[in-house]
């Protein structure tokens, strides 16, 4: 397995990979929150994102957002899959290590990290490299009327 920064000819299977779970994980959901990049809300963001390749093939990604905003660099762990053919063999914990240390290459000393309660594997994950639960709520959300993905019709 490699892991390896995006590049631009890996748009439409990132894309694939995170459509069919979200889909299916979200298919009951009236509305979908549209998407947004927190790097342009800072003066010095910076994407990260990371494939996993396994026999050259796309099995997983990473995405984070470097914020530096004041004095504070923020890295900010949005997404993290893994094709389900490929899970419990290290695929998210390398993606994970990977995308933490280039976000420690370029200053980033605090990390945040949201997914959702019912998420275990992606929790225990975290707190095995060293993350801590934090009871305050960090991340909100606001869907406006008519939200819906980019590849949902109109």
């Amino acid at each position: 397995m490699t892991i390896r920064p995006a590049e631009e000819k890996d748009r439409t299977v990132l894309s694939s990979l995170h459509i069919s779970e979200d889909l299916e994980s979200h298919k009951e959901a009236p509305d979908v929150m549209t998407s947004f990049r927190l790097s342009g809300l800072s003066s010095r963001g910076k994407d990260v994102i990371l494939v996993a390749e396994d026999d050259g093939e796309a099995v997983g990604y990473l995405w984070a957002v470097a914020l530096r905003i004041f004095d504070y660099r923020i890295g900010v762990l949005f997404d993290v899959y893994v094709d389900p053919s490929h899970r419990r063999k290290g695929v998210g914990r390398h993606l994970l290590e990977k995308g933490v240390q280039e976000l420690r290459d370029i200053g980033v000393r605090r990390f945040w990290a949201n997914t959702e309660e019912k998420n275990a594997p992606t929790r225990a994950l975290l707190e095995h490299l060293g993350f801590r639960q934090n009871n305050e709520k960090v991340f909100y959300q606001k869907i406006e009327p008519g939200a819906r993905h980019e590849w949902e019709k109109a």
